[in-house]
């Protein structure tokens, strides 16, 4: 059975931020280095013929720290899907890997820099023939809304404790982080692909100002991919807009014949 995909992308500065420092990568696209916003969401209609994958990533380090982080995980993951995948790989090594890659150049950046704090998030989807496969490091989510049940499939890596600041938790988990001191665990999962089922990739910059009752509400009511990444948007900038926003909208429309 082939599928069609539909799929909608933004990135958004928010209302309180001077800088963006979230990226993505979406059908060979992602944010140039210094960049505020999309302008309107970037959109993908198409028959799952060949495999596809997504990223979302939400940089960190202070001043242009995090958005040189998260560009180069976002360019790095171009340069990885231009090379050809090895046939015995199954799809969750093909991330694993994929992971690690992204880990390895955020880190040479950091080196570069020597900003031995920078770092990003990554949320990954990545669609094989009847299968999907969700990958992340950090706090960037993965949902699947599936006959009116909306599960996160991702893990937050973040400590138990708070901060010392009494903020958000620490990430126990990043990209950037040095491959001779510490490992990298990316959370992989395996999914079935069926008629119907939508997925959301997102920066905290949404899940911290919209509940996960009214991200479920908004992938229910839209059918279209487009218009849930704009009520999604409107949602998180209704809801204060405190960081940057970035997200991935992909449903699953059903058989191509």
């Amino acid at each position: 059975m082939g599928y069609i995909l539909q799929a909608a992308c933004f990135s958004h500065i928010g209302s309180r931020r001077g800088n963006n420092e979230d990226n993505f990568f979406f059908n060979g696209v992602c944010l140039e280095e210094e960049h505020k916003s999309t302008h309107d969401p970037l959109l993908l209609e198409r028959v799952l013929q060949e495999d596809i994958c997504f990223g979302v990533f939400d940089g960190m380090g202070g001043e242009s720290y995090g958005e040189q982080a998260s560009f180069a995980a976002a360019s790095e993951m171009q340069n990885q899907l231009e090379k050809p995948k090895r046939f015995y790989q199954t799809g969750g090594k093909y991330l694993n890997n994929l992971a690690q890659a992204l880990n390895g150049a955020v880190f040479r950046r950091g080196q570069e820099l020597l900003a031995s704090r920078m770092g990003t998030t990554a949320a990954l989807l990545y669609l094989s023939g009847s299968h999907v496969y969700a990958c992340n490091v950090g706090d960037s989510r993965i949902y699947r809304l599936r006959e009116r049940i909306f599960a996160q499939l991702s893990q937050d890596h973040v400590s138990a404790w708070p901060s010392a600041s009494g903020g958000k938790a620490l990430l126990t988990q990043h990209l950037g982080m040095n491959p001779e001191e510490v490992q990298l665990a990316p959370y992989i999962i395996k999914d079935d692909l069926r008629k119907g089922d939508s997925y959301l990739l997102c920066s905290d910059g949404l899940t911290d100002m919209v509940d996960n009752l009214t991200l479920s509400d908004i992938l229910s009511r839209q059918t279209n991919a487009e218009e849930c990444a704009q009520a999604l948007l409107k949602a998180a900038l209704d809801g204060g807009g405190r960081d940057n926003i970035t997200a991935i909208v992909c449903k699953i429309l059903g058989s191509s014949f």
